[in-house]
């Protein structure tokens, strides 16, 4: 029997070593996953120093496999909170405790993912692209139904509805006349996307405001839901007015669907109704327990998701091809892992520092020059700002959210958390490190800055719905 070739031995090697590396991550982020969401629904302390400590490790372990951004943004999260902590004098009991902050949101992050689960499994993507062949004649009407639909896939499903949207689009753009076919598929499924993250419970920019500033998302959804509407609408408008002076397109060639292929409003209605039924499901278990709208989300999304997809037959594949992309993605989070752990170290040595108050004082000093309704207004701009500087929108709200207190800057806690949201809400459409356009810039080949341009027009309409919203 001939004996394995050195090259095969190493690869051999390099296979099991980078499974082992595999189960080391999967194994620390998990920990600190689950330790999270025992310290917030028993609220009992005693799971905060395994927090802090698995925290620590799995900083250790991301760093190293993480992109060049994220190591230097985590490296210096932790230098500086270092820093603060050391200059206040306090000790490595306060430096260890502070590791940790932002772990419910990796433990979103880790649950969100299977949410689209159901929409694959139940086809619903075929559903949406039978609909857009069969029911749309013009060009501002494909429009409008488009960004609809991306509209209730982003509410359930948050970024992975811009690649199903993409999908659907794909064969349908080429039945019109269009300048940039391109132009019109990111731009409609981005703002599709985007829109519901005012308000939707599986939004991290929802659950970390409402989180830090200790809100209640059923006080607050009318407003969100209300602004989101009307953003939708200022879409229509806007693509109408972009539109309005160029050649009436041609109406759409019938489309030939076999006559075997069921009317697309029965997938949509199916679609619709467990997307109310999970939203449902979300606000009333929060209304429950009360440990908080992110918890209940993480808790609920993966039975959530298996009960939709054994209600449609689908619950053995879940299990099967739902936990394998499961394992298989978890260990890949380093990015999130390093850039959120080493930042909720950095708002909690911020904090325990009392530098804090020095942040308040700067805002305090910029509200008495400009006004605090105009700080309002600044507040999504300067997290704007922070994203084009590599800072993910959520890490800039959550330390914003963190470090100031509104009635000090003259403004009122809803105010706070819609400057926020908003704020947040715009960096997803232009912010180039904001993960939204880099995964748009995957599918499309088009550069992150370019769709930063398209989508400045619809960007500039909804701040001015917000500023009407903060200013009122």
């Amino acid at each position: 029997m001939n004996s394995p070739s050195p090259a095969s031995q190493s690869q051999s090697a390099t296979r099991t070593a980078a499974q082992g590396g595999h189960v080391l991550h999967a194994a620390a982020y998990l920990g600190v996953i689950a330790c999270v969401l025992l310290l917030n629904v028993t609220g009992n302390p005693v799971f905060r120093l395994p927090l802090s400590l698995l925290s620590i490790i799995a900083i250790t372990l991301s760093i190293p496999h993480a992109a060049r951004l994220a190591r230097v943004i985590s490296l210096g999260f932790v230098g500086s909170g270092s820093l603060l902590l050391w200059q206040a004098g306090l000790g490595l009991d306060e430096w260890l405790h502070a590791f940790g902050d932002m772990a419910y949101l990796l433990a979103l992050f880790a649950a969100l993912p299977v949410l689209a689960e159901p929409i694959r499994l139940g086809g619903y993507s075929h559903a949406i692209q039978a609909l857009l062949q069969r029911r749309v004649s013009g060009l501002v009407g494909l429009n409008c139904l488009t960004t609809l639909m991306a509209y209730l896939c982003g509410s359930v499903v948050s970024l992975a509805a811009v690649p199903i949207m993409m999908a659907c689009l794909q064969p349908v753009v080429e039945r019109y006349p269009l300048d940039n076919r391109l132009r019109f598929m990111t731009g409609a499924s981005i703002s599709g996307y985007v829109l519901p993250l005012f308000w939707t419970p599986v939004s991290g920019v929802v659950g970390v405001v409402l989180h830090t500033l200790q809100l209640d998302w059923a006080a607050l959804f009318p407003c969100l839901f209300a602004l989101s509407a009307g953003c939708l609408l200022i879409n229509w408008l806007i693509f109408y007015l972009l539109e309005a002076r160029k050649p009436a397109p041609q109406a759409a060639p019938p489309c030939s669907v076999p006559a075997h292929v069921p009317s697309p409003w029965r997938g949509l209605g199916a679609m619709l109704v467990g997307i109310t039924l999970l939203v449902a499901a979300f606000v009333l278990i929060e209304y429950r327990l009360g440990v908080g709208l992110v918890t209940v989300v993480t808790l609920v999304a993966v039975p959530g998701a298996f009960l939709w997809c054994a209600a449609i037959g689908q619950g053995r594949r879940f299990v099967t091809e739902g936990g394998r992309a499961a394992l298989s993605r978890i260990p890949r989070m380093a990015d999130q892992f390093a850039v959120f752990l080493a930042a909720g170290f950095f708002a909690a040595a911020i904090r325990l520092s009392g530098a804090d108050a020095g942040v308040n004082q700067l805002f305090m000093q910029l509200s008495a020059a400009v006004g605090a309704q105009a700080l309002a207004l600044l507040i999504p701009v300067m997290t704007l700002a922070a994203s084009f500087l590599g800072l993910h929108p959520l890490v800039a709200i959550a330390l914003l959210a963190d470090s100031l207190r509104p009635e000090l800057l003259g403004l009122t806690s809803a105010q706070l958390a819609l400057a926020l949201i908003g704020g947040s809400v715009l960096t997803f459409m232009l912010g180039p490190f904001s993960g939204t356009l880099g995964l748009t810039q995957t599918i499309s080949g088009v550069s992150a800055f370019r769709l930063c341009a398209w989508n400045a027009p619809y960007a500039f309409g909804y701040f001015l719905l917000l500023a009407t919203f903060l200013l009122k």
